[in-house]
């Protein structure tokens, strides 16, 4: 059969005594595939983050007189199947030692996982310990041919283990029935992890039932059929030649089969999603486009009758992680994601907390921004790659709210607030960053000094907010201002001023309205209402603003 998924994402075997009453319970080998599909995404999060939370949640459950070892695979070269290693020998429990090892992982090669099961069971023959083999993975074996045949190998050649097998996010139907296999002939139990929080419930029930407790297998009595007898088209894709097949039957790869017309696509004639993928076609001559994320790859093919067609379709690309993290605060949210190319033109846009994109190799630049805070760096994706990108994030939160007097009523309609840049001269204003107009008015700012304006009508308050990367700043602004209702009858304008002349005799203008009735907030003092009238006479009258209260004022002829 053609390869059909991709790297297994992570793999444990456990050596546990079946006799817990002992003192030491037995030999145990902890195995992580650390192969380049452990970028790939889960619940929002790397599946090499939630492989660790898993591995920290099974380590709570060893007994301090437990030996345990850890292997690890695919962490130090790509393409290499040989890239095994014993990171930490078989000794007395020590959980601290396992995990700075597992957060030391920087996932980027395949995963052999029949050689992984013979390098574990060869640490594992020096003890007479029986051993238990708890296997986790989200794919199917691609260095070997078969490592169910080697788990069946290891069995009969006198290795005393029992493998339970974990599937996590496993959706190829074939992927599967070959990890069922591997539980079925050494009589352990199969279990589906659909997600993070599964794989941490399903290493329980493993462990659980590597120490006697009976669980029930979620495999079937006998291998399911194969799920692609009878169609003539197979397909895998690889990010690079020698590399895992991908397995994403989320229908994230698209097969689009059209008719040639003059050496370019013509009708469509069929689209399969998924790899791997299968289907049926006509025989004849076909233009093949296959797209992946930002990746398109096209060629021609022939189905033949008779004959199964077996593409293998290099797309010469890799895998784009970023787990971004704001300086002092850690994981980030409510983010951007952007990749720009080399001319600076965005390619794609995604606004996950951790993103993954798939891209032709090459050079970009990878930018992430949070309200007007915002960092970039630039990197390069070589065929096969599947990296993480780190950014740090300069951002802390700024959030102002306003009323008109301490502890009196808040400032809700037509609540203004304005954030700049400190002014680069004195009598200048700074550069515009951000308005708001809610209640409570968020931005996300680089760190550094700022002057908030804060407003409702004519009531304003400036104030200067020093901002902290990862920290929260709050402000609630005292606007020290109250509402003043006019009334007029019939008057045809009305104009409000200060009530103090200048050098020139002139009082402070703030505003006209030509409306017989006006209702303005306005900051706490002494103003003038001015209105006029049909006839062209002019009525003035003084009235005062207090702080926090309404005020009615009603002008007459």
């Amino acid at each position: 059969m053609v390869g059909i998924a991709r790297s297994t994402i992570f793999a444990a075997l456990l050596a546990l005594s079946s006799t817990p009453a002992l003192a030491q319970s037995g030999d145990a080998i902890l195995i992580l595939d650390a192969s380049g599909s452990m970028w790939g995404q889960v619940d929002g999060q790397t599946k090499i983050s939630a492989a660790r939370k898993a591995v920290d949640s099974i380590l709570r459950k060893w007994k301090p007189d437990d030996r345990l070892g850890l292997m690890t695979y695919g962490h130090r070269s790509k393409g290499d199947c040989k890239d095994i290693e014993l990171m930490v020998p078989v000794s007395r429990f020590d959980p601290d030692r396992i995990k700075a090892a597992v957060n030391g992982l920087n996932p980027k090669g395949k995963t052999p996982i029949a050689d992984s099961l013979r390098a574990a069971a060869g640490a594992l023959r020096s003890t007479e310990n029986k051993a238990t083999i708890v296997l986790v993975s989200d794919g199917i074996e691609t260095c070997a041919p078969d490592p169910c045949a080697v788990a069946a190998e290891l069995k009969k050649s006198g290795v005393n283990f029992t493998a339970h097998v974990i599937g996590f996010d496993v959706t190829d139907p074939a992927a599967k029935n070959q990890l069922q296999c591997i539980a079925r002939v050494t009589n352990g139990v199969y279990l589906d992890a659909r997600n993070a929080s599964g794989l941490e419930d399903a290493l329980g029930r493993a462990v659980a039932a590597a120490q006697g407790t009976k669980v029930q297998s979620e495999a079937p009595a006998r291998p399911a059929p194969d799920p692609y007898q009878g169609k003539n088209v197979r397909g895998v894709a690889r990010l690079a030649a020698g590399v895992d097949p991908i397995t994403d039957n989320n229908a994230n790869v698209r097969w689009s089969f059209y008719k040639p017309r003059d050496g370019e696509n013509g009708d469509l004639v069929e689209i399969f999603y998924g790899a791997p993928t299968a289907g049926t076609l006509p025989p004849g001559d076909y233009l093949l486009d296959v797209e992946y994320g930002q990746v398109k790859r096209s060629r021609t093919v022939k189905v033949e009758r008779g004959k199964p067609l077996m593409l293998d379709v290099v797309l010469d690309a890799g895998y784009v992680t970023s787990e971004g993290s704001a300086i002092g605060a850690g994981k980030v949210d409510d983010v951007t994601w952007e990749v720009l190319d080399g001319q600076a033109d965005v390619l794609v846009t995604d606004f996950a907390a951790v993103p993954r994109f798939i891209l032709p190799a090459g050079s970009y630049t990878l930018r992430l921004t949070k309200g007007v805070a915002k960092t970039e760096k630039p990197f390069a994706v070589t065929a096969g790659d599947s990296i993480n990108v780190s950014l740090d994030l300069d951002v802390g939160r700024l959030l102002v709210s306003g009323v008109y007097t301490p502890g009196g009523q808040k400032a809700e309609r037509g609540f203004t607030v304005e954030v700049r840049h400190l002014p680069k001269a004195d009598g200048d204003d700074g550069e515009h960053i951000q308005t708001q107009y809610d209640p409570l008015s968020r931005f996300d700012l680089p760190s550094g000094s700022y002057d908030v304006i804060a407003s409702v009508g004519y009531a304003k308050r400036v104030m200067r907010v020093e901002i902290r990367s990862g920290n929260p700043t709050r402000l609630d602004v005292d606007l020290n201002a109250g509402v003043a209702a006019i009334k007029t009858g019939n008057g045809t304008a009305i104009e409000i001023y200060g009530t103090e002349r200048d050098i020139n005799n002139d009082r402070p203008y703030i505003q006209t309205s030509y409306d017989p009735e006006l209702n303005v907030t306005l900051s706490a003092g002494k103003y003038v209402a001015v209105v006029e009238y049909a006839s062209g006479a002019k009525v003035e009258k003084e009235f005062s603003v207090t702080a926090g209260k309404r005020v009615e004022v009603t002008v007459t002829r």
